[in-house]
């Protein structure tokens, strides 16, 4: 969740018209043709680096902060927003063994380093630290200004001066790509496309020292970027920042010469998502059923459970596991609702390492229902269900609350395994284009197949 949180946070920009747009075919019923044309495009082949891709390093052993000269208002304040957050862990945390550490010893450690003495930075900064102790990539701690952040970016939606396009930081570097652009915006007329990289922003980094993107700034100003699409040479392009407002979009198509439809799902964080999914479909199905769909979870990040089962419930029905916590065990219930067929189509779900949380669920609920084939990486199964908890001082954390028990499978399984691809098919987003996607290709060849 807290990288889908990431994706509102991030400015856009609007650009003007700059290089001429690659055509996007529309076919049946307005729907799009795919760029991807079976037994026509070329592939991308993806490096060493990333067929080979090492195992995720856990977090690494806290570096204790610097003490600092405080008064004693601010080290009661943190007290007692550091007991709040130990407490929480201690009373609901869904591993009751702390995943084998000693929360009791940790939390000494912690209180010892902020009666000390700590500014308001390390503090905040080590009580992250301390949930990084557990070793649980999912759990994480915010600070007011980032509550503060989040709320104001959730309240207002899409509704920032930017490019209408949404990007994601690449891992590795100090570059991001494209996830979404937004129909009919100037980035879209100016040609810009997903799998597109940010390499630089007037000449300098993405985001500043606060890390907050520097293409943001007052409406109407320029700003010039380094744009590269995979397999081509950079350019830049200067843009002129305006204000770009609307509900986050899926994209969709239809592969030239079959009756298989594409969905990429950004994020289920969205509560138009299943709506859109659901126009989606109804689009695709106008002239009859399709013979096979393309789910793309490989950047879902997850969000909410109520769009995660909305959608599971246009393709199955009834219950297909448990969310267990200290408390109890909650069903995960689907409700039947057919969409053109959606019920029936053979489906193919596309996933990777940014593949997290519900985005994992909905994924691998799909292929133990028996209606879908996986198509991509592996998952790293951070798949607990989050429970937020707020603190006097602004501050919040978003704990593991509840694993999930698949149905006719141990609890928490998934968290352990992630989700493991029936064909395995590496790719990475800034590298390869929707033309040349190696597993789009695997999963419009899975379907033809059937």
């Amino acid at each position: 969740m807290r990288k889908l949180l990431a994706f509102f946070l991030t400015a856009l920009i609007l650009i003007a018209p700059i290089q001429p747009a690659k055509t996007h075919v529309s076919g049946a019923n307005g729907v799009r043709l795919c760029l991807y044309i079976p037994g026509v495009s070329v592939l991308a082949q993806m490096p060493a680096e990333v067929v080979n891709a090492p195992t995720p390093a856990p977090f690494p052993t806290a570096t204790p902060p610097a003490s600092a000269a405080v008064n004693a208002e601010t080290t009661a304040r943190q007290l007692n927003t550091y007991r709040g957050l130990w407490n929480a862990v201690n009373d609901h945390y869904v591993y009751a063994d702390f995943r084998g550490h000693d929360w009791n010893a940790i939390g000494a450690r912690y209180e010892g380093l902020i009666q000390q003495g700590l500014s308001d930075n390390s503090f905040y900064a080590a009580m992250q630290a301390m949930l990084n102790e557990l070793g649980d990539q999912h759990s994480y701690f915010q600070s007011p200004a980032e509550v503060a952040e989040d709320e104001a970016a959730l309240a207002s939606g899409q509704n920032f001066v930017g490019i209408g396009a949404l990007f994601n930081p690449i891992p590795g570097t100090d570059h991001a790509a494209i996830m979404v652009v937004f129909p009919g915006s100037p980035a879209a007329e100016a040609g810009l496309l997903p799998h597109d990289s940010m390499l630089s922003v007037d000449g300098g980094p993405i985001r500043d020292e606060r890390g907050i993107s520097r293409t943001r700034g007052p409406e109407g100003s320029p700003v010039t970027v380094t744009i590269q699409r995979p397999g081509e040479p950079p350019y830049d392009v200067t843009l002129t920042r305006r204000r770009v407002s609307g509900a986050l979009p899926i994209d969709y198509c239809r592969v030239p010469d079959t009756r298989i439809g594409y969905v990429f799902l950004p994020t289920l964080l969205d509560e138009t998502i299943d709506d859109q999914l659901r126009e989606a479909l109804q689009a695709m199905t106008a002239d009859g059923p399709l013979d096979g769909l393309v789910l793309d979870n490989r950047m879902n990040g997850g969000g909410l459970g109520s769009v995660a089962t909305a959608i599971l419930g246009f393709f199955a029905e009834g219950v297909q596991g448990y969310f267990v916590s200290r408390e109890g065990e909650d069903p995960l219930q689907l409700q039947a609702e057919d969409i053109g067929g959606s019920q029936a189509v053979p489906l193919v779900v596309l996933v990777g390492v940014d593949t997290v949380s519900y985005g994992e669920i909905v994924s691998g609920v799909l292929r133990l229902s028996g209606r879908a084939r996986i198509v991509g990486m592996p998952t790293l199964g951070n798949v607990e269900q989050l429970r937020r908890y707020d603190f006097e001082d602004g501050s919040r954390a978003w704990l593991a609350s509840a694993t999930f028990e698949p149905l006719g499978q141990s609890n928490g399984v998934w968290e352990e395994t992630g989700i493991i691809p029936d064909v395995l098919v590496p790719t990475r987003w800034d590298l390869f284009t929707e033309a040349n996607d190696p597993a789009l290709a695997k999963a419009v060849e899975v379907l033809l197949s059937q």
